[in-house]
């Protein structure tokens, strides 16, 4: 399985990785992204079975971000991954075909649940 994480803090991207390793989810290939623009190219190019998507990020924000995923691959899994859980939000990020939108900081099974889910 692929995962592309993309988020601008450094932290997250070790905590994902650490959580879903401690969960036996191990089998996983990892591509990282610091900032929306660089995680829609990496999108392309990685083609990942998931996407793991912040909505605030510099250059290009997580929603402008899945808008281009979405164009370039409609069938793209992408779980948005925010503090920022506002209702207006999840609800525009749902309509743009997100499939879900955990929030920060996140439960651990629930994490695991959406990856296991993505297979």
């Amino acid at each position: 399985m692929k995962i592309l994480i993309v988020d601008d803090a450094k932290l997250i991207h070790f905590m994902v990785k650490k959580i879903l390793n401690a969960n036996d989810l191990t089998e996983i290939e990892y591509a990282d992204a610091f900032d929306g623009e660089e995680g829609i190219e990496k999108a392309k190019s990685f083609q990942p079975d998931l996407i793991l998507l912040d909505v605030v990020m510099p250059k290009k924000d997580g929603i402008e971000a899945l808008k281009e995923i979405k164009e370039h691959n409609k069938a793209a899994n992408v779980i948005m991954v925010s503090s920022l859980g506002t209702d207006e939000k999840v609800s525009e990020a749902l309509k743009l075909g997100a499939s879900a939108f955990i929030q920060k900081p996140f439960d651990d099974d629930e994490l695991c649940t959406h990856v296991k889910n993505a297979k």
